[in-house]
């Protein structure tokens, strides 16, 4: 197969960039992954805030959460 230089060039620039794109990327750490209420009542309305903050270098955007 046979490439031209501007494509071994894009080739090239792809692969470098890889790596900073990676780095760039946000990050979601959380203060605690899981929470155990224990014994609860039938109907009893439990509450629990997870906390957690980007440490990626880039802005962080949630658009849909699910629970199991």
């Amino acid at each position: 197969m046979c490439y031209t230089i501007s494509m071994k060039k894009m080739v090239l620039l792809v692969v470098l960039l890889l790596p900073v794109l990676a780095y760039a990327a946000p990050s979601l750490k959380f203060e605690n992954e899981s929470h155990d209420f224990g014994q609860a009542k039938e109907g009893e309305r439990l509450e629990y805030t997870f906390e957690f903050s980007n440490t990626g270098k880039d802005d962080l955007s949630i658009e849909k959460v699910n629970a199991p």
